[in-house]
């Protein structure tokens, strides 16, 4: 994950022009935001299991973003969090690391 976030080649590479940008462009946004919540738009999904947070973030159609935070709080902690793990990317059902 590290690779394709920090160089666009591979993440053209790995995912297509189009989605590569738009995952590029994503975690542009991860970087500015100051908290989790700050990221422009939301995630497609929250789900929690005691103080971790797994967010799906749209990056396009068929290919999600899964990142993990940990936040303790209540349902909305993920939002004050400033780390945002990025576990995997799922592009039509395959787990991309």
């Amino acid at each position: 994950m590290r690779d394709l976030a920090t160089e666009p080649k591979k993440a053209y590479h790995h995912l297509g022009s189009e989605t590569g940008q738009a995952f590029i462009g994503l975690v542009a946004d991860f970087r500015a935001a100051l908290f989790a919540g700050d990221v422009p738009g939301s995630p497609k999904l929250a789900t929690r299991d005691q103080d971790c947070f797994q967010l799906d973030w749209f990056i396009s159609t068929g290919c999600i973003l899964r990142t993990v935070i940990t936040a303790s709080g209540g349902d909305d902690a993920w939002k004050s969090a400033h780390r945002i793990h990025l576990d995997f990317i799922d592009i039509g059902g395959e787990e991309l690391a």
